[in-house]
């Protein structure tokens, strides 16, 4: 199978492809780069990148290094010979990077897919300078969208991999152990979008 025939059909990027999911899913990746742009940074960590369709949108924004990774190699080797990226496989709670390499850690529809999401936080929050931006669902509206439109209909809308469920109480009681300053705003409706700063004091977000 071709890399884009396996990009329509993934079932983690079908979305960005289906014309009657792209429209909305290109205001959720617009939103996040809007974010990304008011921390000009110079190197990005895109953890957990999948098939690397929004890494490529983020990469056209800017012109720093930018590193992506994912578990699954299939994924991976899409994401680099498709797409270009510069990625490695790696799990998202053990990073192999120094502690402060990167200026922002982007997790994009990632915890939600963790049984315990609190190792994978520390590290995102060990290996930044500045900031950590986490997009999650926003249940239960992604979950209704996802039935009315027939998809995954035994499980009322809810991904088989989806494990966690956050709602912006719930989002922000996940990270508030581990970050004073936490921003959250709806994205698009059905995401979440959680800016939080790894400063005391800074930057302000």
């Amino acid at each position: 199978m071709s890399d884009n025939l396996i990009l329509l059909h993934d079932e983690l990027s079908e979305k960005y492809y289906r014309f009657t999911t792209r429209w909305i899913t290109g205001l959720f990746i617009r939103n996040i780069i809007d974010q990304l742009q008011k921390y000009n940074p110079e190197s990005i960590l895109d953890a957990g990148c999948g098939t690397g369709y929004i890494s490529n949108e983020i990469k056209k924004s800017f012109n720093g290094t930018m590193i992506s990774f994912d578990l699954d190699k299939t994924r991976i080797s899409i994401a680099n010979r498709y797409f270009g990226l510069e990625t490695i496989i790696a799990d998202i709670n053990c990073l192999p990077f120094k502690d402060k390499v990167f200026d922002v850690a982007l997790a994009i529809e990632i915890i939600e897919h963790l049984p315990d999401n609190k190792n994978a936080i520390v590290e995102l929050k060990r290996v930044v300078k500045s900031v950590v931006i986490i997009t999650v669902p926003n249940d239960p509206y992604f979950m209704i969208a996802n039935f009315l439109r027939g998809k995954n209909l035994k499980t009322f809308g809810n991904p088989r991999d989806h494990i966690c469920h956050f709602n912006k109480n719930l989002l922000k009681l996940a990270l508030s152990p581990h970050f004073s300053l936490i921003e959250i705003k709806n994205n698009a409706v059905f995401w979440l979008t959680a800016v939080v700063s790894v400063k005391s004091g800074g930057p302000q977000i």
